[in-house]
């Protein structure tokens, strides 16, 4: 019976992610159906009710993706943030629960970075204030004299995706610019033409104009409170176009009644959408209600990009904007993905072939990888093998943790390899015993993906459709047998491989076959004479 995968969006999407989700590019078609519930600003109540029996919840910054509403959903896997923040959402407990928390970083990058300088321009030129008096009939030209941004000192707060497009255009506009990031490297600094400041008090004592670019998190939220604020330059300026919270709302209403700030633009706001109404009411604060991704252009590219992540979630791959999975940077090249996927079909192979009670699982990589790929090998081993040894789902988020919860321990080792061949071996120890199973794979060019090894017999077999691993005497009408059999159960045989440790001893044989295998075929096998084993091996 197929399975249906209940997607629930309750934020406004661009019409491409409804035309992908709909109708799947074949390279990310998934095997189960889809039924997409689209209810943007729904209440939270039918919110509620619908996310019991859902899979994917795609939201946006109107649902509070919060702990009451994660223990109602009862089968969610996947939270998609069509956006790059991500605030509205309980990481720790979606990690906790193993459901698996994507985003869609630096896709309204360059909608944020005009929006900021917009803001500021408005400010500084008192545009708003100049069109609402001039539209009701009236024309004081000396009335809205502003002041001009060159030569002015703009700090940065967070030189990332938006932060360093916000330099850029300072740049443009003849101003200084200064930057706060300690997670950023020099070279970004120097490429961006960024003065770097080592400390945000540095920063805050030289700008006429902050502007904040970082995301909200335990670490972010209050920033810039009202000690921040008066170690700033008396009568500048205050932008936040990335997210309301990490400028305490309450103390910049403080310092811009003082006269201390003599400015301010906000699109982000502490409580969405009913901000404090005495900062937006100020005079000499301008708002607009979190419109920093809203051009035809971003909100494109986030609807795109989201279904392509929620795809590819429901296809078991590792996806490319991960929030909660941890210890993994975003995937580069092509031969990791593929290296990845190797590794992970590898282990749930293993994991079907063993007869004994494992206690040790060890990964040993021949190839060129750094530290952040190693841990992504990692984890899809750790993941293919839990995906068949484990009742619970496992993603790449939980699998670290319910392997720990399983008692099991996981060694990974890495050699240099010289060649274009990379080359792993997944093993699994028995538990006070001497019992080992290993399964070898090889992948050449970064692209062909084989099975090359099940203890000491060696094979070259692709790792697609199900394979049947049986062992036998090496004995003459073994495989005529076999292949009479199958034929006779209506078994198509895509490709076999054999090997033997030496002539007369053991054999072994990998069968990959079309379609799908009874268990009462697999036990008629065994039921041949010469045969020692046959088993199933499903789910590559």
């Amino acid at each position: 019976m197929e399975k249906t995968v209940k997607i629930l969006i309750t934020g406004k999407l661009h019409d491409i992610a409804l035309k992908l989700l709909n109708n799947q590019p074949s390279e990310l078609a998934v095997s189960e159906s889809l039924k997409i519930v689209y209810i943007p600003d729904a209440p939270r109540d039918i919110i509620l009710k619908e996310i019991e029996d859902t899979h994917v919840l795609i939201s946006r910054s109107e649902t509070d993706v919060d702990a009451e509403l994660l223990r109602k959903a009862k089968k969610l896997s996947v939270v998609a943030r069509a956006a790059v923040g991500y605030g509205n959402i309980d990481c720790d407990l979606a990690t906790e629960m193993g459901i698996l928390v994507v985003n869609t970083p630096g896709k309204n990058t360059n909608s944020a970075a005009e929006l900021t300088m917009g803001l500021l321009l408005a400010l500084v030129r008192k545009i708003p204030q100049a069109h609402m008096s001039t539209s009701a009939g009236g024309w004081n030209r000396h009335k809205f004299s502003g002041t001009e941004l060159g030569d002015k000192t703009i700090g940065i707060v967070g030189l990332g995706n938006v932060g360093h497009r916000v330099a850029k255009f300072a740049k443009g506009f003849d101003m200084r610019v200064i930057a706060y990031d300690p997670y950023i490297s020099e070279d970004v600094f120097r490429k961006n033409q960024a003065e770097r400041k080592n400390t945000l008090e540095e920063l805050l004592a030289e700008c006429d104009v902050l502007s904040v670019h970082v995301p909200l998190n335990k670490e972010t939220k209050g920033m810039i409170s009202l000690v921040e604020l008066k170690k700033m330059r008396k009568g500048g300026i205050i932008l936040n176009a990335a997210r309301g919270g990490i400028v305490a709302e309450r103390a910049l209403l403080e310092v811009l009644n003082e006269g201390y700030i003599v400015g301010a633009a906000i699109d982000t706001f502490d409580n969405e959408p009913k901000p404090l109404q005495e900062l937006i009411a100020h005079p000499n604060v301008i708002v607009t209600p979190h419109i920093g991704a809203s051009t035809a252009e971003a909100q494109y590219r986030i609807g795109e990009t989201i279904a392509i992540q929620v795809l590819k979630a429901l296809r078991g791959e590792i996806v490319d904007y991960p929030v909660n999975l941890p210890h993994v940077s975003l995937l580069g090249s092509n031969d990791l993905k593929v290296f990845s996927v190797l590794s992970e079909k590898v282990s749930r192979f293993g994991a079907q072939i063993f007869d004994f009670q494992p206690a040790i699982l060890k990964l040993t990589v021949k190839a060129n990888l750094n530290k952040e790929d190693l841990q992504v090998l990692k984890l899809s081993a750790i993941k293919g093998f839990l995906s068949h040894a484990s009742e619970e789902f496992v993603s790449y988020v939980n699998a670290e943790k319910i392997l720990q919860r399983k008692g099991l321990e996981f060694e990974i080792e890495m050699t240099p390899s010289s060649s274009a061949k990379n080359e792993l071996l997944f093993e699994v120890y028995g538990k006070g015993t001497s019992e080992k199973i290993s399964v070898g794979a090889v992948l050449y060019d970064g692209k062909f993906a084989r099975l090359s090894s099940i203890n000491d017999f060696l094979f070259e077999i692709e790792l697609d459709n199900d394979l049947i691993v049986m062992q036998n005497h090496d004995r003459p009408g073994v495989i005529g047998d076999v292949g009479s059999y199958l034929a006779k159960n209506n078994v198509n045989i895509a490709q076999f491989e054999l090997s033997r440790n030496r002539r007369g001893g053991m054999a072994m044989s990998l069968i990959r076959i079309d379609g799908d295998l009874e268990s009462e075929v697999v036990a008629g096998l065994r039921k041949l004479p010469n045969l020692i084993s046959a088993r199933l091996v499903s789910g590559l």
